[in-house]
């Protein structure tokens, strides 16, 4: 996120203003979350709808979130009633660049998707079962499959929408899942531009192609399909679902590794704007915004019932900024307990 284009995207990334109640409706409201890192992915709902690690856990499979490949061949949680319309608009383009990967691996496709039919049944005929069950039937059906390429086999499946599942203090569980017909291209496309730009505020087309892994002229269609606005904001042109509202920017946020307000960090702009420290915080556990700014990162560590946060900022910080980062820890703190 550039910082000066913070003050209209903070507002729709609910981290300003208006929270949602539950962890489901702030799944809906993005209409996919990035939850790869299985133990940072809930701060990033639990921020938006003040809930705790535990209950945003227990408040998604049972609404209807999924835990499932999408996307950009990673994690995500994606609402069951919402799921269709990602498949339909970008399973296409998730599984071209999934094909390439298992066929350097040694993996064929036939073989691949055969492998994932055989998933697609053993799940359907042991709902919550773990990848350890999956991979001990498909070797008994004649697909030794391991590692990377099982991972793989099994997000065949998912790309389908044959299976979804949750993820709990352990491994993930897989459940099968009906999702009924898939909607048009066009109108798939027209809601995954409408979802991205409500939940991540003004963007361009580049923002919605990385997050979507749709190409380009796709995104461009899907902006055109949803009938977004154009607007100009700090001297770019954006689009948007409404009139663009500013907000007042926070003096710190303390936000997940994979949080969904770095969805547009493939701008160049967005490095230049974070300066010598961007790449520090990009790998790190958790991402520090200074005034809308990326300035730095922080990581946690637990120790029976203490949780211990150490900050690494670019710069010192105002005493201002260290009461406001001495709030944030303390939220943090109140989500783990």
């Amino acid at each position: 996120m550039r910082s000066d284009l913070a003050p209209w995207r903070l507002g729709p990334q609910l981290l300003v203003g208006s929270t949602l109640d539950t962890p489901a409706e702030v799944v809906r409201h993005f209409g996919a979350v990035q939850s790869q890192e299985h133990l940072w992915a809930p701060w990033a709902v639990g921020l938006r709808c003040g809930a705790t690690f535990e209950q945003v856990l227990d408040g998604l499979w049972p609404a209807g979130v999924v835990r499932t490949h999408a996307l950009r061949t990673t994690w995500h949680y994606v609402h069951t009633d919402d799921l269709p319309h990602v498949i339909a608009a970008t399973a296409d383009r998730v599984m071209g660049q999934l094909v390439p990967h298992v066929r350097r691996a040694g993996l064929a496709e036939d073989r691949l998707l055969a492998a994932s039919e055989v998933v697609t049944q053993v799940v359907r005929e042991n709902p919550g079962c773990t990848r350890t069950l999956i991979a001990e039937r498909l070797a008994e059906a004649g697909y030794e499959e391991k590692g990377d390429r099982l991972a793989h086999v099994v997000m065949a499946a998912e790309l389908r929408g044959d299976i979804g599942g949750e993820r709990r203090p352990g491994q993930h569980e897989y459940h099968p899942l009906e999702l009924g017909p898939l909607p048009s291209t066009d109108d798939a496309l027209a809601w995954i531009a409408r979802t991205y730009a409500r939940g991540h505020g003004p963007v361009t087309a580049h923002d919605l192609a990385w997050w979507s892994s749709l190409t380009v002229r796709q995104a461009r269609r899907a902006i055109e399909l949803a009938e977004l606005r154009p607007v100009t904001l700090a001297g770019q042109e954006l689009w948007s679902l409404g009139e663009p509202e500013a907000v007042e920017v926070p003096p710190v946020l303390l936000l997940a590794n994979f949080d969904e307000v770095i969805s547009h960090v493939r701008d160049a702009a967005v490095k230049a704007d974070a300066g010598h420290g961007y790449d520090a915080a990009m790998f790190a556990t958790g991402l520090l915004f200074l005034h809308g700014r990326l300035q730095g990162h922080w990581r946690r560590s637990v120790k029976g019932d203490e949780v211990d946060v150490e900050v690494s900022a670019d710069r010192p910080l105002t005493r201002s900024e260290q009461r406001h980062l001495d709030a944030q820890v303390e939220r943090y703190r109140a989500f783990s307990s």
